[in-house]
């Protein structure tokens, strides 16, 4: 079984409520400090089940990862 996510970094704050989108959030990850990955400076990530619109993207100022859709095999831990 493949689990298919889409991927947005957080370049300017940490990813916790309020700045991140909830809706068809499946994982995040915070760093404790900044770091990057895909090129872009982020405080960390979040993981969707489908992509994000543009209008999250911007209101919420993330930064999808050049790889997106990532696959899992398996779920996600």
């Amino acid at each position: 079984m493949k689990t298919t996510v889409y991927r947005y970094y957080c370049p300017f704050r940490p990813p916790m409520p309020g700045a991140i989108p909830r809706r068809g959030l499946v994982r995040v990850y915070s760093y404790d400090q900044r770091q990057s990955f895909d090129g872009i400076g982020s405080w960390g990530f979040a993981e969707y089940e489908e992509p994000l619109t543009e209008q999250e993207i911007r209101a919420y100022e993330l930064a999808p990862s050049k790889n997106n859709p990532l696959e899992y095999k398996g779920g996600i831990k």
